[in-house]
């Protein structure tokens, strides 16, 4: 625990008397709801046809094609509501960043950010499942910029994975040492490990092994321990 009187607890001490949350605190409560908006994506992720709406691989042309007009309209929920819950959990990322950066904790700091530039890849990569992948799979002629498009939907999909699996390592992995962790470091730990096991899937991936269900599942698994812990930072502070 920091000691009374010094920076984080006399600012958080501020904003109370003015009656305002710490920014620590709205940052871990917007990373909770966002990433209980991203827990919900990944249920219409899964119910979606996996060879439209995740990164397969190889890429089957016929498969994708059939699949997001069978998908469309779950993969366009899944799709709306991941943006809007992307927007919210970027908020909360940005926030802690920003505070750890004040309170010169860089390691941890990288890590925030770097999961912030993953969820912005998400924003992307929910706007083409939910208003491109169908509607083009759907269009007379309109197969070889849907090849296209799902090209760039995979890519996207594994490098925002790999970006929010290395984020959580570096983020979590420097709570594990500090004096004042934000979250427990059980927590921590265990995120820590579902970063590692989310690298290893997503870059596999990369390489052409089909791992993309493992890779969805990280993705679910990583958003619902991150309602804990950003309700652990929201409470915390």
């Amino acid at each position: 625990m920091a000691p009374i009187g010094s920076p984080p607890q006399l600012g958080a001490m501020t904003a109370a008397g003015r009656g305002e949350i710490s920014v620590l605190a709205a940052g871990g409560g917007a990373v909770a709801l966002g990433s209980a908006g991203v827990v919900v994506t990944s249920v219409f992720y899964a119910l979606s046809p996996s060879a439209a709406a995740l990164p397969a691989q190889p890429l089957d042309r016929a498969l994708a094609l059939a699949g997001s007009i069978a998908g469309a309209r779950i993969m366009y929920a899944a799709g709306t509501v991941g943006i809007f819950a992307d927007l919210v959990m970027a908020a909360g990322a940005l926030l802690i960043t920003a505070e750890l950066v004040r309170r010169t904790r860089g390691l941890a700091a990288i890590g925030w950010a770097v999961m912030l530039l993953s969820i912005i890849i998400f924003i992307f990569v929910d706007a083409i499942v939910a208003h491109v992948l169908g509607p083009l799979a759907a269009t007379k002629d309109g197969a070889v910029a849907f090849v296209g498009f799902k090209r760039l939907f995979d890519v996207l999909f594994l490098l925002g994975t790999v970006a929010f699996g290395a984020g959580a390592i570096l983020a979590l992995g420097s709570d594990l040492r500090a004096s004042a962790p934000l979250a427990r470091r059980p927590l921590s730990l265990i995120g820590v490990l579902a970063g590692l096991a989310t690298v290893i899937a997503a870059v596999a991936c990369f390489f052409g092994f089909p791992l993309e269900q493992g890779v969805g599942i990280s993705i679910g698994f990583g958003a619902a321990l991150f309602v804990a812990i950003g309700l652990q930072i929201a409470r915390a502070t």
